[in-house]
């Protein structure tokens, strides 16, 4: 294998690593899994990566196999940044390249954090709202499509992107934006990939119509390509919205244009505890409507033991121990805001504990974010495992939901505190499971397969806020209509037809694989929401 890697370092302007060292700081991701890959790839431009996966599809057309992951900075929880062939890094394709500031558009390569865009945006009065973590890069944000909590005033990364440069599984590249029946009619006239792509989406479209529709109706739900049905709208064509909650299965990002939004003229929030789960949800079903930009509710369960190491927060020294703490946030103009907080509170249960942000107490609030990472990382007995992160419950089935889950506790002598958003009705679960042992791994099992006929049966998805990735592949409580697995097949063979992208990922998983990639030591460094 060293002469295909010093053949490739020969050819692109990056590098091609296969020293074991290196490799080992790429076989895990944020999920439970574990995959070794033959080399790392680092690009430097979107040539390089043309090169890189021209090079795997013509072995693939000589039976030789050399699967391509494409990875951020490994913040999936599906498994879906790791593989076992080579692994293309993304961390230095990470330039903004450039900024409209009268159009609030910026031009960046999908390396780039989510942080460092924020930093340089602000500079000119500008920003990116989506709640995630800043490390989190532009492509990792496009390729999950994670469901963040300022997505239901917002609209999440979805909302925000123009257009993308993609590299297709045949080297080939291609422009992704809207385009007219009459430019994609022209477009099919050529013999380019490009124009080949399209008579080929178009004639799937027809294929499958019925099916599309079908899918339409089932919005909360990322599983296989589900963003199929908003690719032909009217009489407008866009390859783009496949590129969602895709993990690197269809294409290869190199370049993406994001329209940004001013500044928040002022952000500011609110918490108050309600001790039961009823009076919780009628406070909520006036708050939603005031327009928050996120709404975070918290099990108090996560505080308390937050704060046997020392993180609970000054705001909660009077409040309640138990029930739920509940944060709401809004990002108007000074006086608008104000008046929005002083609503919450009116609405609230007489006697209800709660507190308005102020300046002076601006730097207390960010205490919360501050217990939940102790809450995650203060597992003494096992780690506190990214399982089944995410997951969409419907907010009328809510309390009927939580019910349930104390049952199931009770039933695995798991504790599981909920925590998560409100207003896009996306929520996870913590389980503390020792994976290094046998005992360990068979309670995970036994979690994610009893978890998720919960969500299932209370209405909810587990690929609601993430896509399925490998992991949540495993418990198999929402299978696909044969319909929707084949129109999903037919979009990836017609994308990549010698399956090189991400294989094992989203479509055809093989269950026994994943098993055995099942990671047996606990995961190193700092465990995040």
């Amino acid at each position: 294998m060293s002469k295909l890697a010093k053949y490739l370092n020969r050819h692109i302007v990056g590098n091609v690593f296969e020293r074991p060292s290196i490799i080992q700081t790429y076989t895990s991701d944020r999920s439970v899994l574990q995959y070794t890959p033959r080399f790392i790839a680092l690009p430097e431009t979107a040539d390089d990566v043309r090169r890189l996966v021209r090079f795997a599809n013509q072995l693939a057309m000589r039976n030789f196999r050399l699967p391509i992951t494409v990875r951020g900075t490994g913040l999936d929880k599906t498994g879906a940044a790791i593989g076992d062939g080579m692994l293309i890094s993304t961390e230095r394709l990470n330039h903004i390249e450039e900024i409209d500031v009268r159009g609030r558009l910026v031009r960046v390569q999908p390396g780039i954090t989510l942080g460092s865009l924020n930093t340089a945006l602000n500079l000119h009065g500008l920003t990116l709202p989506i709640d995630a973590d800043p490390r989190a890069t532009i492509g990792g944000l496009i390729a999950n499509c994670q469901s963040d909590d300022f997505g239901a005033r917002h609209g999440g990364i979805f909302h925000f992107v123009e257009q993308t440069e993609v590299v297709l599984a045949s080297g080939d590249i291609v422009q992704m934006l809207p385009y007219t029946t009459r430019a994609i009619d022209a477009k099919m006239q050529t013999t380019s990939a490009e124009g080949t792509l399209y008579r080929r989406i178009e004639q799937l479209l027809d294929d499958h119509a019925e099916t599309v529709t079908e899918r339409t109706m089932r919005p909360f739900d990322t599983a296989g390509y589900a963003n199929i049905t908003r690719v032909r709208q009217g009489h407008v064509t866009n390859l783009l919205p496949l590129m969602f909650a895709s993990q690197g299965t269809l294409g290869i990002i190199t370049d993406v244009i994001l329209r940004v939004n001013l500044a928040a003229p002022d952000r500011r929030s609110m918490v108050a505890v309600l001790r039961d789960t009823k009076a919780l949800l009628r406070a909520l079903d006036f708050i939603k409507d005031l327009e928050p930009a996120f709404i975070r509710i918290y099990d108090m369960r996560i505080f308390e033991i937050a704060a046997t190491e020392g993180s609970r927060p000054d705001l909660l020294e009077q409040s309640p121990d138990d029930g739920w703490l509940l944060e709401v946030g809004f990002d108007f103009r000074k006086g608008k805001t104000e008046r929005k907080l002083q609503q919450c509170v009116n609405v609230l249960p007489p006697g209800t504990f709660a507190v308005t942000e102020t300046k002076d107490n601006a730097v207390d609030f960010l205490e919360f974010r501050n217990a939940l990472l102790s809450f995650l990382n203060s597992g003494n007995d096992g780690e506190r495992l990214a399982a089944l992160d995410d997951v969409y419950i419907p907010s009328y089935k809510f309390a009927e939901f939580v019910q349930d889950a104390q049952v199931l506790e009770e039933t695995l002598g798991i504790p599981l505190p909920l925590f998560g958003s409100f207003a896009t009705a996306n929520y996870s679960v913590r389980p503390t499971i020792d994976c290094t042992s046998l005992s360990g791994r068979q309670l995970l099992m036994s979690f994610l397969r009893q978890y998720s006929r919960l969500i299932v049966k209370h209405g909810g998805s587990i690929t609601g806020g993430t896509p399925e990735g490998r992991v949540k592949s495993l418990p198999a409580a929402q299978p696909l209509p044969e319909n929707e697995q084949q129109l999903y097949h037919d979009v990836k063979a017609l994308f990549d037809p010698h399956n090189i992208l991400n294989p094992g990922v989203k479509i055809d998983v093989d269950t026994k694989d994943v098993l055995r990639h099942l990671r047996t030591t606990t995961r190193t460094g700092l465990i995040t929401p």
